[in-house]
């Protein structure tokens, strides 16, 4: 019996635990190694079950906490969901400290400054790089659909559009309304992204901002930007790991996100060196420091001579989603997601550090 008949069989595709996926793995490479001598199969794609290897899973005992989601594709607001990307009804804010009783300061939000999203611009840069159609999931009571993404692995950013339903709401303290942010003690469930590249470190950091123009007491949408800057490769997809409960009743599952193409990007080298100094797109960038702790100042200028100032330490002004550091010093690599969109093709330099980095 071959895939398409299989498909046949079970009528549609499903997500695969990983337990399921390695007993997957041994039984079909042993009924494909004479078709196939040699083929590789990565255990994190989505397959079509293979009756067999699913009865033998089912009789581990670890098996029995894992249940099966089926993905559903759902028609795609295109416009919507490039402006939820890069926009995501984010508010602007103002330097505030946090202190507890006794002074400590306990954290504090740094200045923020979000602009208005053009449509047209949104479509030209982001509407041939977003997936054909959004994706479904129903786990338990919670419906959750992501609508969107963009991956650029040129930078090593990304940006996640996605809603989660739930009647009855995420309860008291889940969301910060003002700052447009999830108070992750309080709101469940936990999700995190992670590449399907074959690589040692898969796992994407990343910031979840809720749009509140959209969302509901009932239905958060969110966007969440995310980085890893360990080579990734849009062209293998993304999967999600879902996890809700506690204890031998949690649920902790990977729901797969087809591929897409990467975003371009331009590059700028060190004038004094020759040596590739950074990479730009239209959602991040990343730069090649020394110590990228140490980077206290970036800015995009445009060709109309405005700037992006991209984060300023000295005027606790942040405009970045989120930033990440990698690499052992003096080699380090800092990528940022920025907090709109920006068309590369109109930004003439960047200025690190009072370092001018002029754009080809």
């Amino acid at each position: 019996m071959d895939e398409q008949k299989l498909y046949q069989v079970f009528g549609q595709e499903l997500e695969v635990p990983n337990v399921v996926n390695e007993k997957l793995k041994q039984a079909y490479t042993q009924v494909k190694q004479k078709e196939f001598p040699g083929k590789r199969w990565r255990s994190w794609h989505v397959r079509i079950m293979l009756a067999a290897a699913v009865a033998a899973a089912l009789l581990c005992g670890t098996a029995a906490a894992y249940e099966f989601y089926v993905r559903q594709s759902v028609e795609a607001n295109k416009p919507q969901v490039a402006q939820g990307i890069v926009d995501g009804g984010q508010p602007s804010w103002e330097y505030k400290e946090i202190r507890s009783e006794e002074g400590k300061l306990l954290t504090y939000w740094p200045n923020r400054e979000t602009v208005p999203v053009d449509e047209g611009q949104v479509q030209a840069l982001l509407g041939d790089y977003l997936p054909e159609s959004s994706y479904q999931w129903q786990i338990q009571d919670y419906t959750f659909t992501v609508e969107g993404y963009v991956l650029d692995e040129n930078t090593g950013t990304a940006k996640i559009y996605y809603a989660l339903e739930r009647p009855g709401g995420f309860g008291e303290g889940a969301i910060d309304w003002e700052h447009g942010w999830l108070n992750n003690t309080e709101y469940k469930p936990s999700i995190g992204f992670e590449s399907l590249s074959e690589m040692e470190w898969p796992w994407f950091g990343g910031r979840a901002y809720v749009d509140v123009e959209r969302s509901t007491e009932e239905k958060v949408y969110v966007v969440e930007s995310v980085a890893n800057m360990s080579g990734w490769k849009a062209e293998d997809g993304l999967q999600v790991r879902f996890i809700v409960g506690e204890g031998n009743s949690a649920i902790d599952t990977y729901l797969e996100l087809p591929a897409v193409k990467s975003l371009p990007s331009v590059a700028a080298a060190d004038p004094a060196t020759g040596q590739a100094a950074l990479e730009l797109s239209a959602i991040g960038i990343k730069l090649n420091c020394e110590n990228g702790e140490t980077v206290r100042y970036c800015a995009l200028e445009y060709e109309n001579g405005t700037r992006y100032v991209v984060w300023d330490d000295e005027n606790e002004l942040d405009n970045a989603d989120y930033g990440l550091i990698e690499g052992e010093r003096p080699s380090q690599v800092l990528g940022k997601v920025f907090n709109r969109l920006v068309d590369p093709s109109q930004v003439a330099a960047i200025i690190v550090d009072g370092q001018r980095y002029e754009l080809p």
